[in-house]
């Protein structure tokens, strides 16, 4: 299989997560922040190896995405400016340094 039949198959395998992680939802949208710091492993590993295009864009690619990160922060800005500031902080912080650090300790 070529590496774009991969990066489709695994970044539809990824959507569908997303979307199951989403579904748990609570105070803050946990499920999406969980998504988006798996993807920020991912890809950090990924980035290690010969399988980045495929895993970062398929599999990472699918997994996180700034539309849903976006959508339920406008949600929660509506209900509690507080809430929708940490949960944009929470997604921005910790996939960007806390994921990338377990990343690479990985790798």
């Amino acid at each position: 299989m070529n590496n774009l039949a991969w990066v489709c198959v695994l970044g539809g395998f990824g959507a569908a997560s997303r979307y199951l992680l989403a579904k748990w939802d609570g105070w803050l949208p946990w499920g999406i922040l969980l998504g988006n710091s798996i993807a920020a492993v991912v890809a950090t590993i990924a980035l290690q190896g010969t399988l980045s295009v495929i895993l970062v864009a398929g599999l990472a690619g699918g997994l996180s995405t700034f539309s849903t990160l976006i959508a339920q922060t406008s949600g929660l800005w509506v209900k509690s400016k507080p809430r929708a500031a940490l949960n944009l902080a929470l997604n921005l912080v910790i996939p960007c340094t806390v994921s990338v650090a377990c990343g690479l300790l990985i790798s």
